[in-house]
């Protein structure tokens, strides 16, 4: 009997071994998926100031120039949209708001600089409505997040843990 006891007891000894190796794993997980949050922030400022500086021509890097011009481009295309669903909609119908956040932006290639005049967007036909910005864009801080289905968290779309409380995504 005594044997059997002892056996339970490492059992229970290893058990909870194995318990505070797992919480320790999903604090440090947690930490990093913080830190993951932080250093996207940290780029998105980094990137905003970059073009401040280039704007105020403090900083002449040819390679950041073009990427610029690139956002610029996409912006360009961006209000003349905003203006064709403004059309769309008549003046009976409620404003489009003055900003979309830029994380709403789409990705530009790399490698393909950014077209002179942009493309023209073929007008929806008279039986489909046109779909409201509003209903699309996404707040800057929920660009690139999803949220966590055990506590409602928002994390990091390519996360594998939850920062907030650890559960595998």
């Amino acid at each position: 009997m005594a044997d059997w006891l002892k056996k339970a007891n490492e059992m229970l000894g290893d058990l909870a071994g194995q318990a505070g190796r797992q919480a320790e794993i999903l604090q440090l997980q947690a930490k990093l998926g913080s830190l993951d949050n932080d250093l996207d922030r940290v780029y998105i400022e980094a990137g905003k100031r970059a073009e401040e500086l280039v704007q105020q021509r403090q900083v002449l890097d040819e390679e950041l120039r073009v990427i610029l011009d690139r956002a610029r481009a996409i912006k360009d295309e961006m209000m003349e949209l905003r203006q064709k669903v403004q059309d769309l909609r008549g003046p009976a119908q409620p404003e489009e708001p003055a900003s979309v956040p830029e994380a709403v932006q789409t990705p530009v290639s790399e490698a393909a600089p950014a077209p002179a005049i942009p493309t023209p967007v073929a007008a929806p036909t008279p039986t489909e409505a046109p779909t409201p910005v509003e209903a699309t864009a996404v707040p800057e801080e929920e660009a690139g997040h999803r949220f966590c289905t055990q506590c409602g968290e928002k994390v990091q779309t390519h996360a594998v843990w939850c920062a907030n409380c650890g559960a595998k995504l």
